[in-house]
C-alpha cells in the first residue's frame, strides 16, 4: 500500500468501506479477555493487574540504566527535576489538569471542533446537563480562579464531557456519542484495583478473582479495611498485623528514611508507637510526614499518635512527594493531598492519565481527523501529573497502557462475536455494534453540519488559519513527536527515557483487539493491515514497564506514529536543512 493512500485527509466514504471485511471463524485469544473483571471489591476482583505487573519486578529488582542509576531512582529524579524547574504556565497547567474532570479536560484536543462538539453533547462545567441546546465553549482558567477568594480549588472538578439528554428531557444531538464515551469506553476502566494492588503489594500479582484466590493468611489488597482506614476518624482501622505482608521495595533504601519511622520497613508498613518513642520525643505524641490535614495555604496540621497507636506507613507504591521532600508540589494542591490514608492514595497507576487517554482515544475513534491532537492532549495531561508532583513517569506510562488496552477491548467486545468475527455494525439487529456505528456517524454528521460544511475535513480546512497550514507543512518535514529523544514529543513521553541498560529481544506483539483503535482512522484497511501498521510503528524492546507484563504488547504501541501511516519512523530523520522547532510557524 502506497504512503499516499494513507495520508491524513484520505478518508473513504462511509457506506461499503465501513462494512466489515470477511473474518475467519475460530477461537481468538485476547489479552485482556473481553469479559475481564476490574472491580475494587475483593468479592468481585480484578484481572487487569496483568497489564501492569512488570512494575512489581522493577520495585524489587531495580535494573540499572546505561548511565548508572536504577530505573526507579531515575523515575523519582525526573519528578524532582521537573517540579523544581516548573514554570508558572506549567504550574497552571498542572493545577488545571489535577482539578478538572479528565473527560472535560481533554476536550480541547478537538481543536477547532471543540465548541461544536461541546454544544452538541451538552458539556457542562457543573455536572448538570444544560436545559436545552446551548452554545458552549471550553473554559480557560487562570491561577487566580483556584484561589479561595475566587472559584476555589475544586473549580471544574465536577465538569462533564456531556449527556445523552438535556435538562428538558430531549435528546442531545450527540446522544449516541455520549453513551459511547460514558458507557462503552469507560466500562471496567477504573484504576483503583491495580492502584490498590501495587500500593498494598504482598508479593504476588496473581489476579484477585474471588476471595478463595487469596493466599491463606494473606489479606487481599482489595480488602475494604485498607480503604476505610483514616488516621483522623478511624485510627484503629488498621494494625501492624494488617500491613505485615507488605513487600518493602528495594529502591526505598536509596532515600533518607524520615526520622519518625526509624527504619525503611516501618516507613513502608507503618508501626505501633511505643512509650519509649514518646519518651524520646520529649514526652510528646509522634507525628509522621504528610499525615494530617492541610489548609488552603498548604500548611499541615499533623495527626498525633500516642503510645499504643498505629502510625501508617506510605505503602509500597507511594506518591512522589511521600518519597522525597525535594518534590515541589504546587502550594494550591497541598490542600487536596490525602493526609488521612496513605494506603488509599497509591501512585501507580495514574488514574488521571488513564481517564484522559480513555476519553481522548474514545473521541479519536469518533473524530479520527483530530487523532494526533487528542493523543498529544492526553500525553500533556499525563505530563502535568508529573509537574504536579502527584505522579512519576512510570505512573503515567501505566495509565496510558491500561487505557489503551481497556478501550480497545471494550470496542472490540462491541464489534466482534465470541469467535472473533466482526459483525455488521450497520445492522440495527447487532445492537452493541450498531450503537458504536451510530456514535461515529452521528458525530461526523453533526460536526460537519454545525460548521456549515459537507464533511469534517472541509470544516477543518475552513477553520484553520494560513499559519496553521504553514505549520502543518513544516511538521510534514520535521515531526518532533516521533523522536524518542526529544522531551517535547509524544514518543518521548511514552518512555521518559527510562530505557534499560541491556536491550531485550522480545518480539513486537500486537494484541488482537488493538487494531480497532485505527478502524475509523483507516476504514479501508483490513484487520491484518491495521495490525501490521501497529507492529511496524511500535517502539522497540527494552523500555521500562513496556515489556514483561503477563498481558503484553500494549505499552509499545505508538498510536501517534501509527495514525501517520507508513510515513512514520520510530526515530525522526534530522538534517541541517530541516526547520528547527523554534523557527517553525507557531
Amino acid at each position: 500500500m502506497s504512503s499516499a493512500s494513507l495520508k491524513f485527509w484520505k478518508y473513504a466514504a462511509l457506506g461499503a468501506v465501513l462494512i466489515p471485511f470477511a473474518a475467519q471463524a475460530g477461537s481468538i485469544p485476547t489479552t485482556p479477555p473481553v469479559n475481564f473483571t476490574n472491580s475494587s471489591t475483593a468479592s468481585v476482583g480484578s484481572t487487569i493487574v496483568n497489564l501492569l505487573d512488570s512494575y512489581a519486578n522493577l520495585t524489587q529488582y531495580d535494573p540499572r540504566l546505561a548511565h548508572g542509576p536504577g530505573v526507579m531512582d531515575q523515575n523519582i529524579e525526573t519528578v524532582i527535576r521537573m517540579t523544581r524547574n516548573r514554570t508558572p504556565a506549567q504550574t497552571l497547567a498542572a493545577i488545571h489538569d489535577d482539578r478538572t474532570a479528565q473527560p472535560y479536560s481533554v476536550l480541547n484536543g478537538l481543536g477547532a471542533l471543540t465548541s461544536y462538539f461541546m454544544t452538541g453533547i451538552g458539556s457542562s462545567t457543573t455536572g448538570t446537563a444544560p436545559a436545552k441546546l446551548t452554545p458552549t465553549s471550553y473554559v480557560i482558567t487562570s491561577l487566580q480562579d483556584y484561589a479561595p477568594t475566587a472559584q476555589g480549588i475544586n473549580y471544574l472538578n465536577g465538569a462533564t464531557i456531556g449527556f445523552a439528554t438535556f435538562g428538558d428531557g430531549s435528546a442531545t444531538p450527540l446522544a449516541a456519542a455520549a453513551n459511547f464515551l460514558n458507557n462503552t469506553i469507560r466500562n471496567n476502566a477504573s484504576t483503583e484495583p491495580p492502584k490498590r494492588t501495587f500500593e498494598r503489594y504482598m508479593g504476588s500479582t496473581v489476579p484477585v478473582t474471588n476471595p478463595s484466590s487469596i493466599t491463606s493468611g494473606v489479606i487481599s489488597p482489595l480488602d475494604a479495611r485498607y480503604g476505610n482506614y483514616n488516621a483522623a476518624s478511624n485510627k484503629a482501622g488498621l494494625t501492624t498485623a494488617d500491613t505485615a505482608q507488605f513487600v518493602v521495595p528495594t529502591y526505598f533504601s536509596n532515600f533518607a528514611v524520615p526520622r519518625a519511622y526509624g527504619t525503611t520497613v516501618n516507613w513502608v508498613r507503618g508501626f505501633t508507637v511505643t512509650q519509649a518513642m514518646v519518651s524520646a520525643n520529649s514526652g510528646k505524641p509522634i507525628t509522621v510526614p504528610n499525615v494530617g490535614s492541610y489548609d488552603a495555604s498548604g500548611n499541615l496540621t499533623p495527626t498525633t499518635f500516642n503510645a499504643g497507636d498505629y502510625a501508617p506507613g506510605v505503602g509500597t507504591a507511594p506518591r512522589p512527594f511521600r518519597l522525597s521532600a525535594d518534590v515541589n508540589v504546587p502550594t494550591l494542591l497541598w490542600q487536596i493531598a490525602n493526609g488521612t490514608n496513605p494506603y488509599g492514595d497509591g501512585a501507580y497507576i495514574s488514574g488521571h492519565t488513564n481517564l484522559a487517554y480513555n476519553q481522548a482515544l474514545g473521541l479519536a475513534f469518533l473524530v479520527p481527523q483530530q487523532y494526533e491532537s487528542l493523543l498529544v492532549r492526553a500525553a500533556d495531561l499525563g505530563n502535568n501529573r508529573i509537574l504536579a508532583g502527584m505522579h512519576s513517569p512510570l505512573d503515567v506510562i501505566g495509565g496510558r497502557i491500561e487505557a489503551t488496552a481497556i478501550i480497545a477491548t471494550n470496542i472490540y467486545n462491541a464489534l466482534y462475536d465470541a469467535n472473533g468475527n466482526r459483525v455488521d455494525w450497520t445492522n440495527p439487529a447487532n445492537a452493541a455494534a450498531y450503537a458504536v456505528y451510530q456514535a461515529y456517524t452521528q458525530t461526523q454528521k453533526y460536526l460537519a453540519q454545525s460548521c456549515g460544511t459537507s464533511s469534517v475535513e472541509k470544516c477543518l480546512d475552513k477553520t484553520e488559519s494560513r499559519a496553521d497550514h504553514e505549520r502543518d507543512r513544516a511538521w510534514k518535514m520535521f515531526d518532533y513527536n516521533l523522536d524518542p529523544d526529544d522531551a517535547r514529543g509524544y514518543t518521548y513521553r511514552m518512555t521518559y527515557g527510562l530505557a534499560l541498560a541491556s536491550h531485550m529481544r522480545t518480539p513486537k506483539v500486537v494484541p488482537v483487539q488493538a487494531q480497532v483503535l485505527l478502524l475509523t482512522r483507516f476504514p479501508y484497511m483490513t484487520e491484518q493491515q491495521r495490525t501490521e501498521l501497529l507492529r511496524d510503528t511500535a517502539l522497540p524492546a527494552g523500555y521500562a514497564l513496556l515489556d514483561g507484563n503477563t498481558w503484553d504488547g500494549w505499552g509499545r504501541l505508538n498510536l501517534y506514529a501509527a495514525v501517520h501511516g507508513y510515513d512514520s519512523f520510530f526515530r525522526a530523520v534530522k538534517a541541517a536543512t530541516l526547520p528547527s522547532f523554534e523557527t517553525m510557524p507557531q
